[in-house]
């Protein structure tokens, strides 16, 4: 039943999706308000079409229903029910399914907001989401669908994949990323109705921009809440490898930023206006690639799907948008390009240009060094790896200019700015930023990276204080407020200026703890029978018993864990073990972390010996990795404050001092 119903709803979603699209094309064509109505509610229809699908397969996920064959692939009997109802989108054709629930939910969302403004824009806004709409649906109906039945039916499922059951944040991480992913369909289709209406003033810009933002939060979330869940769950001491699918995530979320601070420039009637469409078309093709990469099992990784044919639907996907969206800005090019002067060297708008050379120079890289693996085999047939250590030097001269900016970039004025003007903001902070280099030393922080970033965290985080210091002075002494009450307003003024500032001091809080964590932190190995003890840094680790059983959760999993009794800074009772799950040829390492905000005790079972309880284990004792995962929290708030709705959120502001940064 519930197989009848998913598949029925597929597939009407697919038509109603083309139907959209046709209403829409016509609509924007004739300016025909009933069109653009129905096309609109077209839309609505698809998502709950979507939602139908969606809640047919989680009623076959929890009813255990194994004539499903997607659910005989990722579910069992002794599943829990948490871990059942995430598995919509454990694998691939039901991730699908999801992403599209939430791609015409996204898509609902924005027509809904707009359904009585921009008459002549809309409708090919709602051509664009309908026909990507479409797209996944037929992925669905033909090379993927996710309703496939099969009989016999067996008694008994294969369960999730072993390394998404193992901790609860499969249940947090994956929905973020997805969220955002999809949302990037919103910018992007915005872009293409304002190209083919010729209409891209600073109005239009303000919505493209507020609609990436949102996406944008969740991208970074789920991105942050990755690195956290390979930290916790996968047993490596880590949480960043630059595996090919993290690059995935990270290759939009770089250029939608880039696009962010370029919307900026335009918005003021600048420069920048064919850089800002092709940022927006770029991502979302990005977008496209990641699923790609993700879900056509070209690359090996433990966050990839396996082999499918999806991969060519995706491969054509991604040419169609980029084609079609590189047609669209040549097409409009003479309404993109500026006009005028360059900016003056020394500017804002200089600083903002270089920002976007930045972020896309970092994307290409790590985008070459992502597809250059798979280049080189499909040419060569040889088997090639780029490497942790080549990202990290590729990269690391990209962030160190991005941190400058981040500071710099903000106190610069609009247009021409003199050298008195450039000392008094400049000067403090560059001794700020050298004390912080001097700071690093005393304590005990080596490696010119570390001491670089902290240099420049200081160096930019002290404009940012400054900033804000200067405009709470200017409004106390204008108002009599107090100082809490006068942060505040000036705060709630511009939430967009000084969101962005709350956003810059998250990035930099987490550069200054991955810098230090990567290069300050300290492992050892030890092997310990029952009694015995191992020291790493200040901390002695004692082994006390050898644990075998199985889960009270799910008995079909056993679990092999050594308590072990820790003294130092972090005291207590900590067991690292590794679980045997039926579907997995290897034990699932499930590490144990004590966690201060100084630094984290990470402690990994490696291997036992159950003829004489002997354990080896793995210590690290990682510094400041818990402000990474608070970094990325501040960045979220920031950038949500930024655009939480405000007396001032439809309005260009024209003053420089108060001018979004």
């Amino acid at each position: 039943m519930a197989a009848t119903i998913g598949h029925a709803a597929v597939v009407i979603g697919l038509a109603v999706s083309l139907f959209a699209a046709a209403a829409s094309v016509l609509a924007g064509r004739s300016g025909d308000p009933l069109l653009a109505t129905v096309g609109r509610r077209s839309v609505y229809i698809a998502w709950g079409l979507s939602l139908a699908a969606c809640a047919a397969m989680v009623s076959a996920l929890l009813g255990h229903d194994f004539s499903v064959l997607y659910v005989a692939r990722n579910n069992a009997t002794t599943t829990p029910p948490f871990y059942s109802f995430i598995s919509l989108w454990a694998a691939l054709e039901g991730s699908i399914l999801f992403w599209t629930f939430l791609l015409t939910g996204w898509s609902s969302l924005l027509l809904y907001r707009y359904r009585r403004d921009h008459a002549a824009l809309m409708p090919w806004a709602t051509a664009t989401l309908a026909l990507v709409a479409a797209f996944f649906f037929a992925v669905m109906t033909w090379p993927s669908d996710p309703f496939v039945t099969v009989t016999p039916v067996t008694a008994e499922g294969n369960g999730p994949n072993a390394l998404l059951q193992n901790h609860p944040f499969m249940g947090l991480h994956p929905p973020l990323l997805y969220v955002g992913y999809t949302g990037l369909a919103l910018p992007f289709a915005l872009t293409v109705a304002g190209l083919v209406t010729r209409r891209f003033d600073a109005a239009w810009l303000r919505v493209i921009r507020r609609w990436t933002l949102g996406p944008w939060i969740f991208l970074t979330a789920g991105i942050t809440a990755g690195a956290w869940w390979s930290y916790e769950v996968l047993g490596w001491g880590g949480y960043w490898a630059w595996d090919p699918v993290e690059n995935a995530a990270l290759l939009p979320w770089l250029t939608a930023t880039a696009f962010i601070h370029s919307a900026i420039v335009a918005e003021r009637g600048r420069s920048l206006r064919t850089w800002t469409a092709i940022l927006v078309v770029t991502t979302f093709v990005l977008t496209l690639l990641g699923t790609f990469l993700t879900r056509s099992g070209v690359i090996e990784s433990v966050h990839s799907f396996t082999q499918s044919a999806i991969g060519a639907w995706f491969l054509g996907g991604v040419l169609i948008a980029l084609v079609s969206g590189t047609a669209l800005i040549v097409w409009r090019l003479p309404d993109l390009a500026g006009s005028g002067a360059p900016p003056p060297l020394v500017s804002r708008e200089s600083a903002f240009l270089l920002n976007n050379l930045l972020f896309s120079g970092l994307a290409f890289a790590v985008l070459f060094g992502t597809l250059y693996p798979l280049v080189a085999e499909a040419l060569g047939g040889d088997r090639v790896s780029v490497g942790a250590p080549w990202f990290d030097r590729v990269s690391a001269p990209f962030f160190a200019a991005l941190l400058f900016l981040l500071g710099v970039g903000p106190a610069l004025p609009w247009g021409e700015v003199s050298w008195p003007a450039l000392r008094d903001r400049f000067v403090l902070p560059a001794i700020v930023g050298v004390a912080a280099i001097v700071g690093g030393v005393v304590l005990g922080v080596g490696g010119a990276a570390s001491l670089l970033t902290l240099g420049l965290a200081g160096f930019s985080g002290a404009i940012l204080v400054g900033e804000v210091a200067r405009a709470v002075r200017g409004r106390a002494r204008a108002s009599g407020e107090g100082p809490l009450r006068a942060t505040w307003g000036v705060a709630t003024r511009n939430r967009r200026r000084y969101g962005g500032y709350l956003a810059h001091v998250g990035v930099l809080v987490a550069a200054v703890a991955v810098a230090v964590s990567a290069t300050q932190a300290v492992d050892a190995t030890a092997v310990l029978a029952p009694g015995e003890s191992a020291h790493v840094a200040d901390y002695t680790v004692t082994h006390r018993d050898l644990v075998r059983e199985p889960l009270a959760s799910d008995p079909r999993v056993f679990e092999t864990r050594a308590e072990l009794d820790v003294a130092g800074p972090q005291g207590g009772s900590v067991s690292p073990a590794l679980r045997d799950y039926p579907n997995s040829v290897v034990p699932i390492a499930t590490p144990s972390v004590l966690t201060s905000a100084t630094e984290d005790l990470y402690l990994t079972l490696l291997a036992y010996d159950t003829a004489s309880d002997t354990v080896t284990l793995r210590l690290f004792v990682n510094p400041l990795v818990v402000w990474i995962w608070i970094g990325g929290a501040i960045v979220v708030i920031g950038a949500a404050f930024a655009i939480w709705p405000g007396r001032r959120t439809d309005t260009v502001v024209a003053d420089p001092v108060v001018a979004d940064a």
